[in-house]
């Protein structure tokens, strides 16, 4: 016969706190997580670099780890697949690189009929589904452009490159 206790661990196994954020599918065990995730969506910067008169702030404890160990500490973690040497700042990318440069896997697979292609990484795989199968295109809606793009960074940087640029000449003038 179970326990009471060992009931309701089972039971927190399967609890999760949610981002409270619209669209932001963010969920996690731990509240404290939650609570820092949040932050992101607040714009609030209270992870301060105190390391020689830096000062930088971060939204994370964990953007604040990564801005130390890379910036004022310099650790880098160097590929070692025959002479690549390409360096990372984070354990995690180096082990993508590895993954999906040298070893060439492909874990992501497009379930649309007759494609099949296979993918390194799962936001591919929905830029692959959005551009070729569902035709998602992004359009530029600055005053008359509408000029379309595949890509949401490629529009981004339309609008910085061409239209922010006009306006700019247009203040000089």
């Amino acid at each position: 016969m179970l326990s009471n206790h060992n009931t309701i661990n089972t039971l927190n196994t399967y609890h999760y706190f949610h981002c409270f954020w619209p669209k932001c599918h963010f969920k996690t065990h731990r509240k404290d997580i939650l609570a820092e995730h949040q932050l992101i969506h607040s714009n609030s910067k209270q992870f301060k670099c105190d390391f020689h008169n830096c000062n930088k702030v971060y939204t994370s404890k964990v953007s604040l780890f990564l801005h130390r160990t890379s910036v004022h500490l310099n650790v880098r973690y160097v590929c070692d697949w025959s002479e690549c040497r390409k360096q990372f700042t984070r354990k995690r990318s180096l082990h993508h690189h590895k993954s999906s440069v040298h070893l060439n896997e492909r874990k992501f697979k497009c379930n649309e009929e007759n494609c099949g292609k296979y993918f390194a990484e799962k936001s591919n795989l929905i830029q692959h589904q959005n551009n070729v199968h569902l035709n998602v295109r992004y359009v530029c809606d600055w005053s008359e452009c509408r000029k379309q793009f595949a890509r949401k960074r490629h529009l981004k940087q339309h609008k910085s490159c061409v239209h922010l640029n006009e306006n700019m000449a247009y203040k000089l003038i």
